[in-house]
């Protein structure tokens, strides 16, 4: 599972990158509203296999959720990270343009990033900019609470536009869903009330968790959307990603009067 690490940004990828030394994620859309797009609903339709869910391959499966994903037009993302520095959340809305990530870490820390035409907005308390954007300590108590403009080539802290965004768009999700190798089925289960269908593939013991898996789940219908993804081991499941609302229209409006990055970053006092 691409989680960032802990010192790190955006949806996905915050601990899963500590526990396995994988990647990153984040969200947003245009400054007014956004809606599936018709023709995403399209290309949903001619990705939708002929075939039965279960008489797919494992790894037709995984290459369908993540089309399905890619195509959604726009699906609720919550995430569940559990690390040595205590348990970080994320309430996050990915469309194909941008969206809305809600971070809260060990139950104090809370940041808010939009990604609205291209430009990356982040509010958060002094926790949150030193320790997920790695502002120094007092970048991150003069900025906090204060509406920060990122764009292309800017940093935030250490956290550069990249390391921001990523994992906010429908597409930058996806490339953090893949289960790995060897892949292989599971048995068909239930998963927030409805049947589904997994693919899984183990983790090597040497990434720490006795026997270690990343599990896929998506739905086990025409449609194969992603339901959850788990990163199971140590006889618990440490992370989890959880998906829902597809196709919810997302108004987003750009937030006036926000500080630029490198102002927000300066040396000097922000007035």
């Amino acid at each position: 599972m691409d989680t960032h690490r802990q010192a790190r940004v955006n949806a996905i990828t915050l601990t899963a990158s500590a526990l396995l030394g994988l990647g990153v994620l984040a969200g947003c859309t245009s400054g007014g509203s956004s809606a599936a797009p018709p023709a995403a609903t399209a290309k949903a339709a001619q990705a939708t296999p002929a075939a039965p869910a279960s008489a797919l391959s494992a790894a037709r499966l995984q290459s369908a959720a993540l089309a399905a994903l890619r195509a959604g037009g726009s699906v609720h993302v919550d995430i569940t990270s559990h690390g040595a520095d205590g348990t970080v959340t994320y309430s996050d809305d990915a469309t194909a343009n941008g969206g809305r990530q809600v971070i809260t870490f060990a139950g104090t820390g809370h940041a808010t990033i939009l990604l609205i035409d291209g430009v990356d907005y982040v509010r958060a308390d002094a926790q949150a900019l030193h320790a997920f954007f790695e502002a120094t300590l007092p970048q991150a108590e003069r900025a906090a609470g204060q509406w920060i403009s990122l764009h292309p080539g800017e940093k935030l802290g250490a956290s550069t536009y990249d390391d921001v965004t990523a994992g906010i768009t429908l597409a930058s999700v996806a490339t953090e869903l893949v289960v790995g190798r060897p892949l292989s089925k599971t048995a068909p289960a239930t998963v927030a009330g409805r049947p589904v269908i997994g693919v899984q593939a183990p983790l090597p013991a040497s990434d720490g968790l006795p026997g270690a898996k990343l599990v896929l789940y998506l739905t086990d219908d025409s449609a194969l959307r992603p339901v959850r993804y788990e990163l199971v081991g140590g006889g618990s499941t440490q992370n989890t990603i959880s998906f829902s609302r597809w196709g919810e229209r997302l108004s987003l409006t750009a937030p006036p009067n926000a500080i630029p990055a490198s102002s927000a970053m300066a040396t000097t006092t922000i007035v």
